[in-house]
């Protein structure tokens, strides 16, 4: 049993809101509002998504374990019908933020993934056998 199993969220969550900035500034300077408002909103999507996720896994893992793989699957089947659906209504508008935006979630999937990573790399928890 992992005793703190949602430790990651805290430096996942800094690292993305980090890179939302800087993204942000970055492509506000090339390409806008339009190109700020699209980066951070790429990120943004992440970090719930992430979040979200992360939340119902680790409520089913307390209240029913043996739901894990079901709700692991539902979950991100949900979340992948709802991104293409936002993607391609996003898409069909013609905003000038899409590319940000797309740049937006790729970066905040590094930033999240990195945090996450590194967490676990440097022990932030610990195994009960």
């Amino acid at each position: 049993m992992i005793s703190k199993p949602l430790g990651f969220i805290k430096p996942a969550s800094i690292a993305c809101g980090v890179a939302g900035v800087l993204g942000a500034i970055v492509l506000g300077i090339l390409r806008g509002w339009p190109g700020a408002l699209g980066f951070l909103a790429g990120v943004a999507l992440v970090m719930v998504s992430y979040v979200v996720s992360t939340l119902i896994i680790y409520w089913t893992d307390k209240v029913n374990p043996k739901l894990l793989l079901v709700t692991g699957l539902a979950t991100y089947t949900i979340k992948f019908a709802l991104l293409f659906l936002l993607v391609g209504w996003v898409t069909s508008t013609g905003w000038d933020g899409r590319v940000p935006m797309a740049i937006g979630v790729l970066v905040g999937v590094l930033a999240w993934t990195g945090a996450q990573v590194w967490w676990t790399y440097k022990g932030r928890f610990t195994l009960e056998v």
